[in-house]
């Protein structure tokens, strides 16, 4: 049974899933006996950590009297009582009705629902990067995509704007169209950005001029979390509505409420709105409780607060200093974004996508919690930041506690040594590394291709993105920073690189992985890689909706940064049907799956270490049906006079029908060179002296296919019987792992492997030719290594072709679907070579045992 099964599953990857025995304050007692310090308390709903004392109390007097809980439709005495005590503590005059709910999320429904009823406007007004909670209209609140997904948010009456553009706010509330305008004071979710009290002075004033509702969201603010009891009380602000929830049930109760004006009342909501469970005596008698400590002794509690916070001020300002490029921090009082920058791993996409997706900062909390006893979580629309939101009876030790540790992370990260931070997470015992004071670069690459700034005398093409994933533990290996890659044995990289692909299958979101910039001899472009962690085998188990769900995410990313050309890389290319099913997509994008260049690139290599014998050779060709397979067959039947179409079990008549047609379809147009006695030659004279009358397409194929075995075509149904006679294999499947022995090919065969993974077991014995590889225009890496171990200048094709036509700034799709026109394939491979974009080449080597690129 789950009760939320990727949170749990990701939490266990991690190692943050906590089998919490007892806690009190901020500290939680394990089932192993560990005692860990709580920095998150529950997001800020724990105001003086786990059960506190005087909380325990109520409850207990509570019970003993056997006080009624639930009492609707009667408001409850020490309900009315908590409503005033809210109010004196901002406006007793102002502020004289209050509506209880049981989370912040349902209180941001209420106010949404009110401020419609109240202004009879529809629309939504709150900012960019915030975070008003999961339910339809607290998440269509929310400023941030993160959360979102297509039939669960409105995004037609809810609009987001940036705090700083006070003149886009001015725009939109004098359309007067806005029922409300919601704002959190700090956004608790976007990095504890501080919104500043002029900022907020302005937008109520904005508000009240053009009839919205000014509303903040004081859900993690309130109840002192700033050293004063909300934000309006720290800046002496009275928006129309106020929202709290979260501390103000003492941790021990759930519960929210809203404040508002009396002159905003209207009956009409009172009769509309109800929540069974709210008005509840326990939750106020916690509310109750909670204010009174808080505000006890001359505000003690707050001045505890305000004191604390400086020592966070302190310790943060010291880590401001000591590592000015790779740390920065948003937030006021107890509630801080810490994050980590490394400008330095922003070419090596391990790192630059682990930053970016958040997933560094998981790795981080998970590293605190195993090596220092600290407990906290990343903020989840900020990339690589961590929340410190401790209780606020947090003594100053525990600060300084916190951010010793925070310092080691910082200078892990400054002296990339992530080794040490992601040693845990293998088991491996940081003693059996280098000191942490030993400092790594991220790579020792010199050649890395950077960004392009504008250059007049060439021609801008149009920004792209490729697609990519993981495609096996090994090539993620092979984006290991130095550290890694010097520290870890190669059994380690490979536990490593397992961990990745089993927490992959759990999150994995899409993220930018690295941008650069090309150049070619007449135009310059710049562009990225997108990359998911999921492996092959998790992607095709993905069932459909959330396959498309996956390329959604993947093309809003394209969108958002200004990609006009996506590049569909090794899978994603496969679940979509070769880009089939996305050539609509409402992103409006430009796809190319890349698959012309990659067979081309096939056909061309190949091409290049044949003799004037090879209409005396046999090729064959493993994964035929798919397009660089059928390319590749179209295209080498111009040369070759036998081609095996290796079929599996009961499909060889099938595959042979749809390669004869796609061979028909070609050998009277292609314009290609059709060398003597090839297969297509076969095939071109077969039509010209034995049926030069017939021009009905399905008749010649019907009458071809009858001889096509006696032209160079057939179908075998045996790998082993197939690859045993051929001089040259192609393979190019999308099986997803390696499948394909080499023990039973012939001692002098040449095997082009272009699928991703690849097809062919690497088993040492035999040299495999990487199937599909392109000289850049440039001797540059797209990373700080290249996506496959290659020198630099030379890249995969199915990469080089959505740069080429990026450069070209073609306007409509390319490569799409299974079936490729050869001489649009040819076309392709046209415009790469304008743009400098060439096939390897081959040549034997000194000693004529195998052949080498040629540079």
């Amino acid at each position: 049974m789950f009760v939320n099964q990727y949170r749990e599953s990701l939490l266990n990857s991690v190692g943050l899933e906590l089998d919490i025995q007892s806690a009190q304050d901020n500290r939680l007692t394990l089932s192993d006996g560990r005692v860990v310090k709580d920095f998150l308390a529950q997001y800020g709903a724990l105001p003086f950590g786990h059960n506190p004392d005087f909380a325990i109390a109520e409850i207990d007097k509570f019970i003993k009297n056997k006080e009624a809980i639930f009492v609707q439709p009667n408001i409850h005495k020490k309900v009315r009582l908590l409503a005033e005590m809210l109010s004196g503590q901002i406006d007793k005059e102002k502020y004289t009705h209050c509506v209880f709910t049981n989370s912040g999320a349902e209180t941001v429904e209420a106010a949404i629902k009110f401020a419609r009823l109240v202004t009879g406007r529809k629309s939504i007004l709150s900012l960019n990067r915030s975070f008003h909670g999961k339910t339809y209209s607290a998440l269509s609140a929310t400023g941030s995509n993160r959360f979102k997904a297509d039939f669960i948010h409105d995004d037609k009456l809810y609009e987001h704007v940036d705090s700083e553009d006070l003149a886009e706010i001015k725009r939109k509330l004098e359309s007067r169209e806005f029922a409300a305008f919601i704002v959190e004071p700090v956004q608790g979710e976007g990095g504890m950005k501080v919104i500043p009290s002029d900022t907020l002075s302005s937008i109520l004033k904005l508000c009240k001029e053009n009839g919205t509702l000014s509303v903040f969201d004081e859900v993690q603010t309130g109840i002192g979390r700033l050293g004063a009891f909300c934000a309006a009380t720290l800046y002496s602000l009275k928006p129309d509505v106020i929202l709290f929830s979260k501390a103000l049930g003492a941790g021990m109760s759930p519960i929210g409420a809203m404040l508002y004006s009396n002159e905003l009342y209207l009956s009409e909501f009172d009769k509309k709105h109800s929540s069974t469970f709210a008005n509840n005596v326990l939750a106020a008698t916690m509310g109750i409780a909670v204010i009174q400590h808080l505000t006890k002794d001359d505000g003690k509690a707050l001045t505890h607060v305000q004191e604390v916070s400086h020592c966070v001020d302190e310790c943060l300002e010291q880590l401001s200093a000591k590592y000015p490029e790779h740390f920065c921090w948003q937030g006021a009082g107890l509630m801080r974004g810490l994050e980590i920058q490394d400008s330095k791993a922003v070419s090596n996409v391990f790192i630059n996508f682990s930053q970016r997706s958040g997933g560094l900062a998981y790795i981080i909390c998970s590293f605190l919690l195993k090596h220092y006893g600290i407990f906290t979580m990343p903020l989840m629309s900020r990339p690589c930041s961590v929340r410190f939101e401790p209780p606020l009876n947090v003594s100053k030790e525990d600060i300084k506690t916190f951010f010793a540790a925070f310092d080691e992370v910082c200078n892990l990260v400054r002296n990339g040594r992530y080794d040490v931070l992601f040693a845990h997470l293998i088991d491996m015992p940081v003693t059996d590394l280098p000191p942490p004071s030993v400092s790594y670069p991220i790579s020792v690459n010199n050649n890395i291709a950077q960004i392009k700034a504008p250059i007049p005398q060439l021609v801008e093409g149009k920004k792209f993105a490729f697609l990519i994933h993981s495609t096996s533990v090994n090539e993620f290996a092979h984006s290991y920073c130095l550290s890694i890659k010097e520290n870890y044995t190669a059994e380690q990289q490979r536990q490593l690189g397992n961990w990745i692909m089993q927490i992959s299958a759990i999150d994995f979101n899409p993220d930018i992985a690295v941008e650069f910039g090309v150049e070619s001899s007449t135009a310059y472009v710049n562009g990225m890689l997108l990359f998911s962690p999921i492996s092959p085998e998790d992607m095709m188990a993905l069932p459909t909706k959330e396959r498309a769900a996956l390329m959604k995410e993947y093309l809003d990313l394209a969108e958002k940064n200004g990609a006009e050309i996506v590049g569909l890389g090794a899978y994603t290319s496969v679940i979509t049907d070769g880009g089939n099913s996305l050539v609509n997509n409402r992103q409006g994008r430009i796809l190319t799956n890349g698959n012309s260049l990659t067979a081309m690139a096939v056909v061309e290599g190949i091409r290049s270490m044949l003799t004037e014998n090879a209409h005396r050779q046999t090729l064959a060709v493993v994964g035929a049906r798919g397009s660089v397979g059928r390319l590749s067959v179209t295209g080498l039947a111009h040369n070759f006079g036998r081609i095996i179409l290796v079929s599996r079990p009961n499909k060889a008549r099938v595959l042979l029908s749809e390669l004869t047609k796609a061979l028909l379809s070609s050998v009277l147009k292609t314009h290609d060179v059709i060398q003597p006695d090839s297969v297509m030659d076969k095939i071109r004279k077969w039509l010209f002296k034995q049926n030069p009358g017939v021009t009905d397409a399905r008749v010649l194929h019907e009458q071809i296919l009858e001889v096509i075995g006696t032209l160079g075509l057939e179908a075998i149904e045996s790998y082993e019987q197939s690859l045993s006679q051929a001089d040259f294999i192609v393979s190019a499947t999308s099986e997803g792992k390696p499948f394909l022995n080499t023990h039973y090919l012939k001692g002098s065969a040449v095997v082009f492997d272009a699928a991703r993974p690849f097809d062919f077991i690497r088993d040492g014995n035999r040299h495999i030719y990487e199937g599909g590889l392109v000289h850049q225009p440039e001797k540059v890496t797209y990373s700080d290594c290249n996506l496959i171990d290659v020198p630099a200048g030379v890249n995969l094709a199915c990469l080089s072709e959505t740069i080429a036509v990026a450069l070209e700034g073609v306007t409509v799709h390319q490569s799409i679907g299974k079936s490729i026109d050869y001489n649009d394939a040819l076309a392709i491979r046209d415009i790469a070579r304008k743009h400098g974009f060439i096939p390897v080449q081959y040549t034997r080597n000194d000693q004529g045992e195998r052949y080498e690129h040629v540079a």
